[in-house]
């Protein structure tokens, strides 16, 4: 049964979203999230971030099962760091990522000078991907996760977009307005593809996804889990504890 599809699933929605979303928690914390598909463990997606003094670091580490592993060859290690202004808008001055897949193993490296991307490596390179010049405003995907998805008031989650740049491709992550459920919120999103080479493992340039989210006890939201459909049923990405 080919189980690559949830695992890049991991990665692109994962990666604009869950991956960092990271960084999700509160100024420093780990959190673990678990990727089942049909119900089946297919992999975890572990989660790092810490703020302070208007800087935060953030890093995500996606892990496929033994069995996944051996199919796909894939996986996941990066690491983001950056600057908070006084919005509370993230604005990222670095970016390194260790990847592998089917196609290759890849290091890519992403530095900004305020805005715009300054220095991009991709090792070995593809031989489509977007102009740096052209992705102004993008963040990667580990601040993408940090910017959306940190412990936030029920009036501050979901309810935008913003584009993600990796180094290889450009990317759209946009949330509708949230919805109450079971005392908590859902949101509804789509994560597309804009430019670049197609992911290794999909053609597909968009996917539908929910977040759930529940309050933490401080009085704010806190991602609890990813839902989305494969043609191998449902995948969740749930938060563990």
């Amino acid at each position: 049964m080919p189980i690559r599809h949830p695992l890049r699933l991991a990665a692109a929605v994962g990666l604009g979203l869950v991956t960092a979303a990271a960084a999700a928690a509160a100024a420093s914390d780990t959190a673990t999230f678990d990727l089942a598909v049909s119900g089946v463990h297919v992999g975890t997606v572990t989660l790092r971030a810490e703020e302070a003094d208007g800087r935060y670091a953030a890093a995500s580490k996606i892990t496929p099962s033994a069995l996944v592993g051996a199919m796909t060859g894939y996986a996941f290690d990066g690491r983001s760091s950056g600057v908070i202004d006084a919005e509370g808008r993230v604005s990222p001055v670095r970016f390194a990522a260790n990847s592998s897949s089917p196609r290759a193993k890849r290091r890519t490296e992403i530095e900004w000078d305020g805005a715009t991307p300054t220095r991009v490596s991709v090792e070995p390179p593809r031989r489509h991907a977007p102009d740096p010049a052209r992705v102004v405003g993008a963040l990667d995907p580990v601040s993408a996760g940090f910017a959306l998805l940190r412990d936030a008031a029920p009036d501050e989650i979901c309810d935008t977009s913003l584009d993600v740049f990796d180094g290889s491709r450009r990317s759209r992550l946009s949330l509708a307005e949230p919805v109450p459920a079971d005392g908590g919120f859902t949101c509804a999103g789509v994560y597309a593809r804009l430019e670049g080479e197609a992911h290794t493992m999909s053609a597909g340039g968009s996917y539908p996804f929910t977040l759930v989210f529940v309050p933490n006890g401080d009085g704010l939201m806190r991602l609890e889990r990813v839902e989305t459909r494969t043609r191998f049923g449902p995948a969740v990405i749930r938060r563990r504890g």
